[in-house]
């Protein structure tokens, strides 16, 4: 009988007992890590919204970062109004 590292009915029938204080989250950090991302893509899905990967020079992120700290806003959001604006929406 195997175990999946994302089972939860099984999660403690085969862990050793370990001294100290009791962990918060059975999973290891790259199981959490696979499913907080997961649950994420599913927030994002519901809310309409689509990944996109841009690739930029470094002296335009750093002025991006500039902007997006003036106007106290994440560097997504800034880019979006952006385009909002170069696309008349």
């Amino acid at each position: 009988m195997s175990v999946q590292p994302e089972d939860r009915t099984t999660i403690d029938m085969f862990a050793p007992n370990r001294p100290g204080r009791p962990r918060s989250n059975p999973y290891d950090r790259p199981v959490q890590t696979r499913m907080n991302k997961r649950v994420q893509r599913l927030r994002d899905k519901a809310r309409g919204l689509h990944r996109l990967e841009v690739k930029l020079d470094s002296a335009m992120i750093e002025r991006l970062d500039d902007v997006a700290d003036q106007l106290n806003l994440s560097r997504a959001d800034v880019i979006e109004q952006a385009l909002r604006h170069w696309l008349h929406l």
